[in-house]
């Protein structure tokens, strides 16, 4: 058993709540400005990017800046933006860029663009790096150094991208205290999860595959289960939206198929929880997780969540996967979240 990933996720209530408590004082006047250069037309587009779980907790910052501005919102992969795509980032552009180092290769090759955009958002573990001091606007998480796979630094990431999104859609008030009141619950669920997690790896079991599945927001904690889950327990994962698994991969489903489905929020939940309905009757096994428990089933064990505010789900969402990777993990012979063909960070492309 890996100590310091266990130290590491109890460190996450402690980190959200003091991120909750310097957020507004620290940031708040600056990100102000940005909303008003919205009025102003000051921006032609957003982009958005990361890499790995940096990457995978923009999405709800992607899809809520989406809804509320009049200009395009574009989520980018770090490296694909880098090499591929380098013209998008315009003199116009609004660039808020997620990366637990700052020092990455991707994001190295992104400071050194010929073209500044109009503003940089920074969100990374510390103030003192390289993305940090090329961006206008440095949100520094202070999660601290993380050894292991990642999980307060993605928790703590996501929770400053949402309140950076809080503060340009000028929705800020109260934020910080849902984010202080969320601490408390992580805390209370960190108690809850060990028993729940070991019976959700027995009900996937050890060897198969799995596919996680979640729609809207919660698609960053398909994406996010689907990473830590190959990283910390060495088991082939895969992440898809509700739509895409109907789109060909549904055809998997039979005895032996194992998923973790992310029930969410909204319009879409009735059509995932059919998704999870289907799962069973076509022989498969789900793990569902959600606000709103399902009715648990031979093939169906449902782990339910406390409710929160809109837009700070996914930092519970999380949550079981962080544990359900341990006895996956040991079963198939490995130390829970240790490194062996990478490092902590990537410095290479």
């Amino acid at each position: 058993m890996s100590d310091a990933y266990l130290a590491e996720i109890a460190e996450q209530p402690g980190i959200l709540d003091r991120l909750g408590q310097v957020f507004g004082a620290t940031w708040g006047k600056a990100l102000a400005q940005v909303h008003a250069d919205f009025g102003l037309g000051s921006f032609d587009r957003v982009i958005l990017t990361g890499m790995g779980g940096s990457l995978h907790g923009a999405h709800p910052a992607h899809l809520a800046l989406s809804r509320a501005l009049s200009i395009p919102v574009l989520l980018w992969e770090a490296g694909e933006l880098t090499q591929q795509a380098l013209n998008t980032v315009t003199p116009r552009t609004l660039l808020i860029a997620i990366s637990q180092s700052g020092e990455s290769g991707e994001m190295d090759r992104l400071t050194k663009a010929a073209t500044r955009p109009a503003c940089v958002i920074s969100i990374t573990n510390s103030a003192d790096n390289a993305l940090a001091r090329w961006a206008d606007i440095a949100v520094a998480t202070h999660a601290g150094p993380e050894r292991t796979a990642s999980t307060k630094t993605y928790t703590a990431g996501l929770v400053a991208a949402h309140l950076v999104v809080a503060h340009l859609t000028g929705k800020s008030q109260g934020a910080a205290a849902d984010v202080c009141a969320l601490s408390r619950t992580v805390a209370d669920l960190i108690k809850r999860m060990p028993s729940e997690a070991e019976t959700a790896a027995r009900h996937l079991g050890y060897t198969a595959p799995l596919t996680m599945i979640g729609r809207g927001d919660s698609y960053a904690s398909a994406a996010m289960t689907a990473l830590l889950t190959e990283e910390a327990a060495k088991l082939p994962c895969e992440a898809l939206t509700g739509g895409q698994f109907r789109h060909g991969p549904l055809e998997l489903v039979r005895d032996g198929f194992r998923s973790v489905v992310y029930l969410g929020e909204g319009a879409a939940r009735p059509l995932t929880e059919t998704l999870v309905g289907r799962i069973a009757a076509l022989g498969g096994r789900a793990v569902a997780i959600g606000t709103h428990p399902c009715t648990a089933s031979a093939t169906v064990l449902p782990i339910t969540l406390p409710q929160v505010p809109a837009g700070l789900l996914q930092v519970l969402e999380i949550l079981p996967a962080q544990f359900f990777v341990i006895p996956l993990a040991i079963a198939r012979g490995f130390e829970p979240a240790a490194f062996l063909n990478a490092q902590k960070i990537t410095t290479g492309e």
